[in-house]
Formats: structure tokens, sequence, C-alpha cells
């Protein structure tokens, strides 16, 4: 478990890799969101070269990494997300590593137990090529005194 007091700005942790299946990804989409070039191979073969994952599919990875992470869930909530943007195509098949960077923390003024931390996280896929980013302040847990 990371709590508050592991999260120092200025450090990075590399997460886990997920190889991202079609088969999955296509039903998450003709769920979610049933643009041509997610669900239809020929689509996406026109528009980008091959089928492409929906911006919430890639987030909702990411989440599936960050659990990984934080098994025990220290992190309490997310406060929100800022700056979110996708810079690359994630495409079947695409294995993608989850990056962190520590931005800023503070121990909360009305809950001294708790931190607010802001990270930086992103995804690369197998060329190492950032293909989503997003700034995420988290409620957190500090570490119990013995």
């Amino acid at each position: 478990m990371l709590y508050y007091e592991d999260m120092v700005p200025g450090e990075t942790l590399t997460g886990a890799t997920f190889v991202v299946d079609e088969k999955e990804m296509v039903e998450f989409a003709q769920r979610w969101d049933p643009v041509p070039f997610h669900v239809d191979r020929r689509a996406g073969e026109a528009a980008f070269g091959s089928l492409t994952a929906p911006g919430i599919f890639v987030l909702a990875v990411k989440q599936h990494l960050i659990h990984q992470l934080d098994e025990k869930h220290a992190v309490i909530a997310s406060l929100g997300y800022d700056d979110v943007r996708f810079h690359h195509p994630v495409r079947p098949g695409d294995a993608v590593t989850l990056l962190l960077e520590w931005v800023d923390r503070r121990v909360s003024q009305s809950k001294p137990d708790r931190g607010v931390v802001t990270l930086r996280l992103g995804l690369t896929n197998q060329d190492a090529t950032l293909v989503m980013s997003h700034l995420d302040t988290i409620l957190v847990r500090r570490r119990p005194s013995s």
C-alpha cells in the first residue's frame, strides 16, 4: 500500500503493463462509444490504419493498472482530473504501461489522518510512446502512527 508519506513530489513510479485485447476493446466500444473506427475494422483502417480504443476505455485500463498498485486502497477518493490528453491512438495488441509522477502534496487541514496529493499519470505503449496523460488530485491515507 502506498501511503501519503510514500508519495514524494518529483519521484516517479512505473506500474504494470496491460495488453489491449481486441475483442474486449470492441465489446466495450460497442456498448459505451460505438463510433465506427472503434467497432468496425474497415472504418478503423480507413481513419487510423486500424481499430482504435475509445478514450474512456483507455482511462478504464489506466484505472485497472492503478488498482493493481493500490490493492488495499490507501487512496480514499479522486478529487478530480485535469489536463486529460490522448496523445496517440491505442490499438489492439498494444502493451500499455502505467507511469506516475508525484507533483505536489499537503496534509489535509480538516482531517490530519489524510493528505491531498496531485500526481501526473500516463500510459506509454510498447514503443515508449505516450498515449494518454492527465493530472489527478487524490485524497489518500497517511501512514498510521505506531
